[in-house]
C-alpha cells in the first residue's frame, strides 16, 4: 500500500514544490505574522513557546494553555500541538486544535501542518483537513504533503 501511495502523491508533490516559490509558512520563521487576533500578545506568546520548549510532560503543555489562554496565537498553538505529539498525545493536540479554533485563534498553515501530523493513521482526518486548509484560502507546503502522505502510509 505503501509504494502505492508513494506512487500516487509523488508526482503531485514534485508538481507542487516546483510550481511554487518560497512558502507562506517560512515567514513565520522570518519575523512574519504570528495569526494575531485582537488582544494577542506576541511577547507572550513567545514566552509560552519558550515554557512550551522546557516542558517534561503532557499536563505542562495542556496547563500552560490555560494560563495563557487569551494571549495564544497560531504559532503558539502549533508549538503546543507539536509538544504534545511528541509526548504520544496526538489525541489531545487535536483537541488544542478544535479548541483554538472555537476560540477564535487565527490559524495558520503551520497549524494546520501541526493538525495533519497529528492525525496519525487516521487518513480520512488528515485529507479533511487539508480540503479545510485550502478551502481557508491557506497556501499548502511541502511539511502538509509530507504529513498527509505519512497518515496515509500509517493507516495503510
Amino acid at each position: 500500500l505503501w509504494m502505492f501511495v508513494s506512487c500516487l502523491f509523488a508526482p503531485l508533490l514534485l508538481l507542487v514544490v516546483s510550481t511554487r516559490g518560497p512558502s507562506p509558512a517560512l515567514a513565520l520563521s522570518s519575523g512574519g505574522s504570528h495569526g494575531q487576533r485582537r488582544g494577542d500578545s506576541p511577547s507572550r506568546s513567545s514566552e509560552l513557546v519558550q515554557k512550551l520548549k522546557q516542558t517534561r510532560r503532557p499536563d505542562d503543555v495542556l496547563r500552560l494553555l490555560d494560563f495563557y489562554d487569551a494571549d495564544v496565537n497560531g504559532f503558539a498553538i502549533a508549538s503546543a500541538m507539536g509538544k504534545l505529539r511528541r509526548f504520544g498525545k496526538s489525541r489531545e493536540a487535536l483537541v488544542v486544535f478544535e479548541r483554538a479554533k472555537t476560540r477564535g485563534v487565527e490559524l495558520n498553515a503551520n497549524v494546520y501542518n501541526a493538525a495533519i501530523s497529528a492525525c496519525g493513521r487516521n487518513w480520512e482526518k488528515a485529507s479533511a483537513l487539508l480540503h479545510e486548509l485550502q478551502r481557508r484560502g491557506l497556501e499548502s507546503d511541502i511539511i502538509t504533503y509530507n504529513a498527509l502522505i505519512s497518515a496515509c502510509q500509517k493507516g495503510g
